[in-house]
């Protein structure tokens, strides 16, 4: 179970009619105006393609897209992400961008371009597969052999920390809103629950306050995938390549690996149950992230974040899941292991 109950929108001005990145006339059009962006000196448009991959609770108002650009060269695959209210296109967009400038681009995909009235971003379809759907196929080799490298460069993203002021700030303001969000959530679609989740959010949020001298203040923030998982990692042969960084932040980039190893343990849970490679995979990741060695503030930190994520993963199960049986599994068992989580916590 993945997913994000909270993110840090920075709302956009009114965008036009974003329907129109769904009509044939008007795309066709868009794509022969522009195409100094999207084909080369001498190919010329033939026909378009457009497949609407993903509408989030379809309503129009986010959406994921696929463009195939018919030229007299063969066929291009365009990616692209629009939203009506929010900066989340742009944003990954500008992250795509900074990336390839310090010279990180050969592992994200190739940022073409940003149309603001329609708040949408193009970007080359990256080739390979989500990682996520070869796990789900059992196809677990592949994950082992990428893992120390995909680790290796979320470090190298993580070390960047000059030149973010285009990113919004996760600090304590923040952290607080994302809470209430989640106790929101849980108390409107699980309100059975609720209790103990409450207990459990709060009793983490206390050894927060109670160790914050662990925890980094702003000016040590870095970037910040904010949803680093299997999902978003597409696998190629030997190679990788990160995606959608439309929800990144500066903050402390333990939250990119507490997060990725919970996201890790639940999906082989659902995935693989009876496999130990999401074992060897948590091993592999944090030798190669940390060189073998974590000191003491790092322990706990990434203790707390790992715990974070499997409450906010509950919190999103209580929104998204409508069987209510697998919704009291699902929950139970994530509360469960949060619990874990956090008496391992105070053990520290």
């Amino acid at each position: 179970m993945r997913g994000k109950a909270f993110m840090i929108f920075i709302k956009i001005p009114k965008t036009g009619n974003i329907k129109k990145v769904l009509d044939y006339r008007y795309m066709l059009l868009f794509f022969e105006k522009r195409k100094n962006f999207f084909l080369n000196k001498k190919e010329e448009l033939k026909d378009i393609k457009i497949d609407l991959v993903r509408n989030f609770r379809g309503k129009f108002r986010n959406m994921t897209l696929k463009y195939t650009l018919f030229t007299d060269f063969g066929e291009k695959i365009i990616r692209a992400r629009t939203h009506k209210f929010q900066d989340s296109p742009r944003r990954d967009g500008n992250v795509l961008k900074f990336l390839n400038k310090n010279r990180l681009g050969d592992n994200i995909p190739l940022f073409i371009y940003y149309y603001q009235p329609l708040n949408i971003l193009f970007y080359l379809e990256t080739t390979g597969i989500s990682s996520e759907t070869l796990l789900s196929q059992k196809k677990i080799k592949p994950l082992l052999k990428i893992i120390s490298s995909a680790a290796i460069f979320l470090k190298k993203i993580h070390h960047l920390k000059k030149g973010l002021s285009f990113l919004p700030i996760k600090d304590i303001k923040q952290e607080k809103k994302e809470r209430r969000h989640w106790f929101f959530l849980v108390r409107k679609c699980a309100p059975e629950i609720y209790s103990e989740f409450y207990l459990l959010l709060k009793e983490l949020w206390d050894l927060r306050k109670k160790h914050e001298e662990f925890f980094l203040t702003p000016s040590n923030f870095s970037l910040v995938h904010s949803d680093f998982h299997w999902g978003n990692i597409v696998c190629h042969q030997d190679n990788f390549f990160f995606i959608d960084f439309c929800y990144a932040f500066r903050g402390d980039p333990l939250e990119d690996v507490g997060g990725f190893l919970a996201q890790n343990d639940s999906m082989f849970r659902y995935y693989a149950p009876y496999s130990s490679a999401g074992i060897k995979i948590r091993k592999k990741f944090l030798r190669s992230y940390f060189g073998g060695h974590i000191n003491k503030n790092q322990q706990y930190r990434l203790l707390y974040f790992e715990a974070q994520k499997i409450l906010e993963m509950a919190a999103v199960l209580s929104f998204v899941e409508t069987n209510e049986e697998y919704k009291k599994r699902g929950m139970a068992t994530l509360l469960s292991e949060a619990r874990k989580k956090i008496l391992e916590l105070k053990s520290k």
